[in-house]
């Protein structure tokens, strides 16, 4: 690439004063930036090709342990935050020691309405005046420098994104609303969305990295510039100036379009473009080993092809593809890389982030657990992209994991409460315990996996002591060690720990006294809390002593019915056991004559499937949007204040009843709710789904006899939801 004089004493000079900037600039772990060879990427004379799972989050990270922001209508998690420095070493270790060479990662974020209410920050800020530039959130921003950082001295490259077609994560429609312009804006190079954009290209790349001393367009751990994320309508005046744009700032570092779906002919023959991107998914109808031949012969070895994202697929369909990325050739041009969708890495307090998709699929973690991600096909998926990766470099098989290093322990006050980071390629973990700082020790916990999926750092624990095995009063002293198929870590680092948890036993709650007629029976309800000593588990369980004539639907449940033979008076005492220690109580239930038929089972009950055609729709008039049912059965789209369908079910008794529920969230996760006899709604918080659905079960308390149901949408919730059936049941 020629350019100008001018335009290279200027690089030459910004070069120059990023480096003195500092004296204090750190060596790069790379000799060379990445460049292209027509369709190829070397790194220096050597062909540079790539497989990984995708790492979107190495800055900032969706919490799917938090939920549903209740404040945001739209329905995602949306609890975002920043990983800990130790977090992001973590992670990049864990990719680069799995065969990683180059990663891409998400857009950067920008700032929307329902932030502060969620207690989230994002990367780009609206702007301090109202036609002013966005600003660079500092913070994120550190960030962001570290991960850069990390990278670097991993020896990870890095394809970053600016912007997000999309909104969930904070993109062009917000940035477009801080100049109060549509979405659309954004694509058209004469609005003031655009010249944001423009802006916010020009702050990242001209940005001084605060850990390396280095100006981003200096940094080589930078692989490539993408313009957003999959780009839907970009046209050839937004490329063209868009990649020109950033080749202005940024000459040693190459250009993504980050179109996808097609490859446009403009991108060919834009001289700032290096590499064609394309993400492949069901949706998208091209998640298939096809398309990568067909993208390559669209390309003509014009460019570099990149499959920048692919996946929730069965693992033999993504290896499918996987190796169309590796083997196909087309006049003599290969895909430079692909990455499968996606990858989470350790809590920096234990445990792994996690996010499960509308299909079911989690993310991917690292080195991959075969009894927790089995039903993710972890193990399988993580090895088809070790081996990719292997191939690429002229391997016939990935090399074997490096021993694990040190895990790191963190403190506690309890020795049922132990939690540590993993190692980066850690699989299981030994606990040794000892009354000395420095031994002897005792192999207390073996085997034990950090894995789990759904982790919830609120609810669980890596690892709990023996309470029987423990003195009150006596002083610990505990360190973890890591292990894989390759070896052993050394010890992590040691704390020390006194037990002064007395077990305590369970505290019930229960009604005194309850009244019913021999045709009803009765629902009992009971509570009880435990200090989870000696283990969290407790049994409970319903009995009565004296003659057989009470019958318990389900004694070892704290909720369950009892129905009785003949009229009385009768004792029902329920118990709670942690294992050590035991409690009791009572609750006395009159028993009348029946009033009514005496039922066959006054345990089980199936009303049948309801379907929506069987309800009573109320539909608000709209102008878009009505309510109406579908050729696939399902109700919907509930977007109008009072639009809601109704149902008639009779049940056989009072007390509580499942209410099964056939929905799909095929336009994203939503809030819903079920009104039952005219009460209070109940708010149902619904995930998404794909068109075919998927059924949940919903607690319900109904009365003897005729009682209404409605779903719909009402005060509050947030509609765009689609309903098929419900089906009320007992068991």
């Amino acid at each position: 690439m020629a350019f100008p004089i001018r335009k290279l004493l200027l690089v030459s000079l910004l070069s120059a004063l990023g480096s003195a900037g500092a004296l204090a600039a750190e060596q790069s772990h790379f000799e060379h930036f990445i460049t292209r060879d027509g369709a190829a990427l070397k790194d220096g004379d050597r062909v540079f090709r790539f497989a990984g799972i995708h790492a979107p989050e190495l800055h900032r990270i969706e919490d799917d342990a938090r939920g549903t922001c209740k404040a945001d209508p739209r329905g995602w998690g949306q609890y975002f935050r920043w990983p800990t420095a130790e977090e992001q070493e973590n992670w990049i270790k864990a990719l680069v020691q799995t065969g990683a060479k180059a990663q891409r990662v998400y857009v950067l974020s920008v700032q929307q309405e329902n932030d502060a209410a969620c207690g989230r920050e994002t990367h780009i800020l609206a702007p301090a005046t109202p036609d002013g530039m966005p600003r660079l959130n500092e913070t994120a921003m550190k960030v962001y420098d570290n991960m850069i950082a990390e990278a670097d001295k991993q020896g990870l490259r890095l394809i970053l994104p600016f912007i997000d077609h999309w909104w969930w994560w904070g993109g062009r429609e917000q940035l477009a609303a801080f100049y109060h312009e549509k979405p659309e804006d954004f694509y058209r190079t004469d609005s003031k969305t655009y010249r944001a954009y423009q802006d916010v290209i020009r702050q990242v790349i001209t940005r001084t990295n605060t850990i390396t001393g280095r100006h981003y367009y200096d940094e080589k751990a930078i692989m490539a510039w993408e313009t957003g994320n999959e780009l839907e309508n970009t046209n050839a005046d937004f490329l063209q100036k868009t990649s020109a744009w950033i080749r202005k700032w940024a000459p040693h570092q190459l250009v993504v379009d980050g179109t996808y779906k097609k490859v446009n002919d403009f991108a060919l023959n834009d001289p700032n473009v290096d590499i064609i991107s394309n993400h492949y998914y069901t949706n998208a109808e091209n998640n298939h080993p096809e398309q990568v031949r067909k993208d390559l012969e669209a390309i003509g070895g014009k460019k570099v092809y990149l499959v920048g994202e692919f996946g929730l697929l069965d693992q033999q369909d993504l290896n499918t593809i996987m190796q169309a990325i590796v083997h196909t050739e087309v006049n003599g041009a290969q895909a430079a890389g692909g990455f499968i969708w996606g990858f989470r890495g350790h809590r920096h307090d234990g445990g792994f982030y996690w996010h499960k998709e509308f299909t079911g699929h989690y993310s991917y973690h690292l080195p991959g657990f075969p009894v927790e991600g089995k039903a993710n096909q972890e193990m399988e998926v993580v090895n088809l992209v070790r081996t990719a990766s292997a191939q690429m470099a002229g391997l016939s098989q990935a090399p074997a994991l490096p021993v694990p290093e040190a895990p790191k322990l963190r403190e506690s006050n309890s020795p049922f409460a132990i939690n540590w980071m993993g190692s980066p390629v850690g699989r299981y973990y030994d606990v040794e315990r000892a009354t000395q700082p420095h031994g002897p020790w005792t192999r207390v916990g073996q085997d034990i996996s950090d894995g789990k999926n759904e982790w919830d750092p609120a609810k669980m624990d890596l690892f709990r002591d023996d309470y029987r095995s423990l003195t009150l009063g006596q002083t610990y002293y505990y360190r973890v060690i890591a292990k894989n198929e390759s070896g052993q870590s050394a010890p992590s680092n040691v704390i020390r720990l006194e037990h002064t948890q007395k077990n305590l036993p369970p505290v019930i709650t229960l009604q005194d006294a309850l009244s019913t007629t021999v045709d009803k029976g009765v629902q009992l309800t009971a509570a009880w809390q435990d200090d989870n000593l000696p283990e969290p588990k407790v049994s409970v369980a319903w009995h009565h002593e004296g003659k057989d004539n009470v019958h318990f639907c389900d004694s070892t449940k704290a909720e369950t019915r009892a129905w009785f033979s003949t009229p009385g008076d009768y004792a029902l005492t329920f118990t709670a056991d942690d294992g050590l220690l035991k409690s009791s109580k009572t609750v006395n239930v009159s028993v009348k004559a029946a009033a009514g038929p005496v039922p066959a089972d006054y345990c089980h009950f199936g009303g049948g499937t309801l379907d929506v055609s069987k309800g009573k729709l109320n539909i608000t008039k709209s102008d878009k949007d009505t309510l109406a049912i579908g050729e696939d059965g399902f109700l919907g789209p509930f977007a109008n204040d009072g639009d809601s369908v109704t149902w008639q079910v009779n049940a056989p008794w009072d007390g509580k009843f499942a209410l099964h529920v056939k929905f799909n969230g095929k336009w994203g996760s939503k809030k819903n709710s079920f009104i039952v006899n005219g009460g209070t709604p109940v708010n149902i918080e619904f995930p998404q789904t794909d068109e075919k659905g998927q059924t949940m079960i919903v607690p319900v308390t109904l009365r003897a006899g005729d009682n209404t149901i409605s779903f719909g949408k009402f005060s509050g919730d947030w509609g765009y939801m689609f309903i098929k059936s419900i089906e009320v049941t007992a068991e």
